[in-house]
């Protein structure tokens, strides 16, 4: 019997351990990468973007990006940047993934929106940049803090039609908004490989680096997140905030995403209520649709804006 009641309190004690261990490596914020030291970049999976990131920043240079700050519900000073266009017909609010960078995820955005003379508006997610923060919440608070963003564009540019568009964490971030009543007029919502919800993405990659069932120590996890962050895992579903909305959706994956599963946006598309298109891009593994196939993300991106602005 004592041998028993060991082996349950150690069984139990490392289903803590593990649970609370997923929450501070998974929420907590970590040192930013050093995006444009090349020495430093080439050296992780980033590498093969870095001269994509360094000429975006030379271009933010040129068009002389002005940095802009908003206040957040919790008190977080939140940092972005604003590209005015010369004659807008419209802004694009541009919201970057898990523990990245606008450099990254939207180097190849910056010139396609600015041609197309819109307003853009990017900022660093908390606890990523110049943003302050110490928990991030996979788009639970961080879609809280778009609503921020979309109060600082209408003081700014009223009366003018406002698309969201959104990458990995991103895209969720942006659907959460999805059947929320928004400070602008939000015509659109681009979604490029979002995740449904914070449980589903944490239990995605625990199965594939433990071969456990989640469940073990995801609960534990989410009572930490509760306790220490103030957001549940479970808080919130792109699925439910799309089966409620009527804003038009355009949701792209790449079907060799080995990160988040296609299937997520799958199950997203399968759950709106709205108008909803879809483009799935064979051969593209996380976050890089347009690069393995920019023909077709850029025809479908034009399409889907044509019609809403």
């Amino acid at each position: 019997m004592t041998v028993i009641l060991f082996l349950l309190g150690a069984v139990a004690l490392l289903v803590l351990v593990s649970g609370v261990y997923v929450f501070f490596a998974a929420c907590v914020r970590r040192k930013d990468l050093p995006w444009l030291v090349e020495a430093q970049i080439k050296k992780t999976p980033y590498g093969l973007y870095y001269d994509g990131m360094r000429a975006a920043d030379q271009w933010l240079r040129e068009h002389k990006a002005e940095d802009v700050f908003v206040m957040s519900d919790d008190a977080l000073r939140l940092h972005g940047l604003w590209i005015p266009a010369k004659d807008p017909v419209g802004t694009v609010l541009l919201t970057h993934g898990y523990r990245s960078t606008m450099l990254l995820d939207f180097c190849c955005a910056f010139e396609y929106y600015h041609d197309r003379n819109m307003n853009i508006l990017v900022p660093d997610q908390r606890c990523h940049g110049k943003s302050e923060g110490v928990y991030i919440t996979f788009g639970v608070k961080e879609s809280n803090d778009m609503v921020c963003w979309l109060e600082y564009i209408r003081q700014r540019v009223s009366d003018q039609p406002v698309f969201l568009h959104g990458l990995s964490m991103g895209a969720t971030t942006v659907l959460y908004l999805a059947d929320r009543a928004l400070p602008c007029d939000v015509r659109g919502i681009i979604a490029d490989c979002g995740f449904t919800s914070a449980w589903d993405i944490l239990s995605s990659v625990y199965r594939n680096v433990t071969h456990l069932p989640p469940w073990i120590s995801l609960w534990i996890t989410d009572l930490a997140a509760r306790l220490f962050a103030g957001f549940s895992l479970k808080e919130k579903d792109t699925r439910k905030s799309l089966a409620a909305s009527r804003l038009p959706v355009l949701l792209i994956h790449g079907e060799d995403d080995t990160f988040v599963p296609c299937d997520m946006t799958k199950q997203a598309y399968a759950a709106c209520s709205g108008e909803k298109n879809l483009l799935l891009v064979e051969g593209a593994d996380h976050g890089v649709s347009f690069l393995k196939d920019q023909r077709a993300y850029v025809a479908k991106l034009s399409e889907f804006i044509n019609s809403h602005m």
